[in-house]
């Protein structure tokens, strides 16, 4: 029984994101698929301090007011 176990860890062990496994029926298949997105989504978006220039390492800190009509 404990083979067995084995041989399914390495199973998951090995398997890596593959394109495919967004149309495949397999459990493990669309799990990568599912956690490869969420990846994605997250590296694309950055962190939300960085975003609202909480940051202290901000591109745009030293560059020229924009002039604003009131």
């Amino acid at each position: 029984m404990d083979k067995k176990i084995d041989e399914k860890a390495k199973t998951v062990a090995d398997k890596t994101y593959q394109y495919s496994d967004y149309y495949s029926n397999d459990q493990l298949s669309k799990g990568m698929a599912i956690s490869h997105e969420q990846v994605s989504d997250t590296y694309m978006e950055g962190t939300i301090d960085r975003m609202e220039g909480k940051n202290d390492r901000d591109d745009h800190a030293n560059s020229e007011e924009i002039p604003r009509k009131l």
